[in-house]
């Protein structure tokens, strides 16, 4: 069980509704031929959107009957879709004005932040390239360390109470590096990286790619 020890802050200072155009950041596949269409032809990215309360945005429902032990296969194939699962179960708990984290497209409100993202998951952005974005349509978007995240994918248990304690400190926009988490018997702790969850569409300054 991850060592938490702190108090939840439950405020929504991190949720935000702003009518005036914003800058954002995004890394994007140029090899991928709907992200370059949808760059190139159409000159942005557009969001899912809202979900109404009371409502799921969940696709796939894990087996609340399943016994037993699991292999490695099932345990790297599932890891990240339950990270995803327990941080939509918690938003449709607490903070049902967010985002969904399945509608939302992922920015950086920096360059900086971005990069951030670069060095700790080269992994994911590979060849991407990062692109200027301004916000034409926005239905509101919020920020969020995302090292929440990447503590839920990792190769450990986390039992259900602490899933809570997690997902209610992730949506609020705490910060991992204030509380005291452990992993595999370990203390854990990562510099945060914010994230901003964004419902609506973005346009690019610059189209080629």
């Amino acid at each position: 069980m991850p060592l938490l020890g702190r108090k939840l802050r439950l405020k929504m200072a991190n949720l935000f509704f702003n009518q005036h155009s914003e800058d954002f950041w995004v890394w994007v596949n140029p090899d991928n031929w709907l992200v370059k269409h949808q760059i190139t032809v159409t000159g942005g990215f557009t969001s899912g959107g809202l979900i109404k309360e009371k409502k799921s945005n969940l696709m796939f429902i894990p087996n609340q009957e399943f016994e037993g032990d699991i292999s490695a296969f099932h345990h790297g194939i599932t890891r990240d879709y339950l990270a995803e699962y327990n941080l939509e179960q918690g938003r449709e708990r607490y903070f049902t004005q967010y985002p969904s984290r399945l509608n939302a497209i992922y920015l950086f409100k920096s360059e900086e932040e971005a990069y951030k993202y670069s060095d700790r998951h080269k992994w994911h952005v590979g060849d991407r390239k990062l692109k200027k974005c301004y916000s034409k349509v926005s239905l509101g978007y919020s920020i969020h360390d995302l090292s929440w995240v990447d503590f839920l994918r990792l190769l450990h248990s986390v039992d259900a109470e602490s899933l809570d304690y997690i997902s209610r400190a992730y949506w609020s926009g705490q910060k991992v590096e204030d509380f005291q988490l452990e992993s595999m018997g370990k203390p854990w702790i990562q510099k945060p990286i914010f994230e901003v969850l964004f419902l609506g569409r973005v346009e690019f300054y610059d189209r080629n790619i």
